[in-house]
């Protein structure tokens, strides 16, 4: 929690995180945090998506985990805590010593330091004791590659501008009848993040670059 910036995560409203607490109890009441990021008991089409997970009344928690849908607020999502898959050692010597792209080494590692496993790469190892600090040296570290790597990016564009041989991206084509159908179903919540992006056939930042122009044409 302590390693995610404050543009990803601001805290839970109505929950003191700073306490931390193993377990926070809430009686008759729903906590934001889950009220608006589920449907609502009033909405039309509750039954259909119930049923679409199994689910034969509305258990807005149980929702949350077996839904991977997002929140437009954050990225975060619900999954079930299961004490023997919360976390795990992994060693990525064999893997780190065989990539030759210097900045996909720093990816792998933070992606599994912020997934909150102990970590081994050769003779480092990276557990609870030292997990900010390896996260913080290594964010410095990427953060800057990716800045100097744009910064190259920005001045052969300029050259090629120059030179007039750079003519853009090309805009990836969308078929619009598929478009609209399936940023229907996913402002409905009628489908998941990761199935609309496959089924568009788009990454992630194409997709809400298009889903954002989508919603407000």
């Amino acid at each position: 929690m302590d390693l995610l910036p404050n543009n990803i995560f601001q805290g839970i409203p109505g929950l003191n995180l700073e306490l931390r607490k193993d377990k926070y109890v809430r009686k008759n009441m729903t906590p934001v945090f889950i009220s608006e990021r589920t449907p609502s008991a009033h909405r039309e089409d509750l039954w259909e998506l119930l049923s679409m997970y199994d689910m034969d009344y509305l258990n807005r928690l149980e929702w949350l985990i077996r839904t991977d849908m997002t929140y437009s607020g954050d990225p975060m999502y619900v999954k079930r805590y299961i004490p023997e898959e919360y976390k795990v050692q992994v060693d990525l010597s064999e893997k780190v010593n065989q990539e030759k792209k210097y900045l996909k080494v720093v990816e792998y590692m933070l992606k599994e330091i912020c997934k909150g496993n102990d970590l081994i790469v050769d003779d480092v190892c990276i557990t609870d004791e030292n997990r900010k600090q390896m996260h913080a040296m290594l964010m410095k570290i990427y953060t800057k590659s990716i800045i100097e790597m744009r910064e190259r990016r920005r001045e052969g564009i300029e050259k090629a501008k120059k030179a007039g041989k750079y003519k853009g991206r090309t805009p990836i084509e969308i078929d619009v009848v598929k478009m609209d159908e399936v940023f229907t179903q996913f402002n409905k919540r009628m489908i998941s993040e990761v199935e609309a992006i496959k089924k568009l056939g788009v990454s992630k930042s194409t997709f809400y670059r298009r889903l954002k122009k989508y919603n407000h044409s």
